[in-house]
């Protein structure tokens, strides 16, 4: 009996500590998969790994239809690929 609990008590912790990595992960720049997988293997030195990651920079909308413009003035993007970024932008918002 004390042994059956102690396995669901590894595996529950396990999924707890996986979902937070994951949606913790997701913010930063260690990714959504890396951070569940770090947090389901190590448990709470995993999430304090992910937590002391860095965070993705996002920058606000109107800067990042800026940022792509100005790709595409320079040349260094395509008319359909600005277009594709910019819809992608707009669809998230």
């Amino acid at each position: 009996m004390v042994m059956s609990q102690l396995i669901l008590f590894v595996v529950i912790h396990s999924i707890v500590f996986g979902i937070a990595g994951y949606f913790i992960g997701e913010q930063r720049q260690i990714g959504a998969i890396a951070g569940g997988f770090l947090c389901l293997v190590l448990g709470i030195i995993g999430l304090i790994i992910v937590l002391v990651s860095r965070r993705k920079e996002v920058l606000p909308f109107n800067m990042q239809i800026l940022h792509y413009k100005d790709l595409f003035d320079k040349g260094v993007i395509t008319e359909a690929e600005y277009n594709h970024l910019k819809g992608r932008l707009i669809e998230h918002q």
